[in-house]
């Protein structure tokens, strides 16, 4: 394989993946709002507080996410055509290290809450 098709190899990975997670983020929130009301409004049953948290760490991997493909497409097209183009720029780094982490973190979260609501 050539270095021109394991670069465009990277870039599409790269991309999938993010877009992988930005979906099950999106999906985690949206099954755990759909069944909220079993849990959200019994007083003492469920730790609210982990189940906002874990929402709004998914949320912000979506948004991080959204970042890493705006990242990944703008350094595709960079006005400065001189620099190499790798998915590992700062600004991807950036992004994509946030959502991992972001997700992480909200799975943990959703995984102590369902723990800890039974």
């Amino acid at each position: 394989m050539n270095p021109e098709e394991r670069l465009k190899k990277a870039f599409d990975f790269s991309a999938d993946l993010t877009k992988q997670l930005i979906t099950l983020a999106t999906g985690i929130i949206a099954l755990t709002i759909t069944f909220s009301h079993d849990f959200l409004h019994s007083p003492d049953r469920a730790p609210k507080g982990l189940a906002y948290a874990a929402w709004g760490f998914f949320l912000f991997s979506v948004a991080a996410g959204i970042m890493a493909l705006s990242a990944l497409t703008g350094n595709l097209d960079a006005r400065d055509k001189k620099k190499p183009l790798t998915i590992y720029a700062p600004n991807v780094m950036l992004f994509s290290i946030s959502q991992f982490l972001s997700f992480g973190v909200g799975l943990l979260l959703t995984v102590i809450f369902g723990a800890r609501s039974f």
